[in-house]
């Protein structure tokens, strides 16, 4: 059987660069009013430098969302689900189907916006230091209920060949 591959959908990106926007805009906007409002310069000079930096770090965060969402892929194999990301270090988290324990679908006012969903596949062994590799995040899935039915079914039929 053929591995599904699955990519986040383009809707994954808006909401990211959404996020941003609205971390950023106030905090840029009450960074000049404090400009304008103070008197003291090397007060006024500290806001400056702060929305200095703020635009530093857009120019960064800018170019790396997109190349994050390109990193982002999923696979649903035919005995275990994986994923991969990063755009500096490469991530790879595979996961056999006789370990998950429970699959979770997220889903923030932003992300109904955007109609898409967040997976979250759990295994026994998500507690302590070694948690967070016991787990798949799946990203800004659009068909998020097929994606769920495809893992539980390949689950069921690795429980019913036992």
């Amino acid at each position: 059987m053929e591995a599904m591959v699955i990519k986040p959908d383009k809707n994954l990106k808006k909401l990211w660069l959404v996020e941003w926007i609205l971390f950023f805009i106030p905090v840029c906007i009450g960074d000049c009013l404090l400009i304008f409002l103070l008197s003291d310069p090397d007060q006024k000079m500290i806001f400056v430098i702060l929305i200095t930096l703020i635009l530093i770090i857009w120019c960064f965060v800018l170019p790396y969302i997109p190349a994050f969402f390109r990193s982002l892929e999923y696979r649903i194999n035919s005995d275990s689900i994986s994923g991969k990301s990063g755009v500096f270090w490469k991530k790879t988290t595979t996961i056999p189907y006789y370990k998950i324990t429970n699959i979770d679908i997220t889903q923030g006012p932003l992300q109904r916006m955007f109609q898409i969903s967040n997976i979250h596949c759990q295994t026994a062994g998500v507690a302590g230091p070694q948690g967070k590799k016991a787990e798949l995040l799946m990203l800004g899935i659009r068909d998020f209920l097929g994606v769920q039915e495809a893992i539980q079914s390949h689950i069921r039929q690795m429980s019913t060949t036992k």
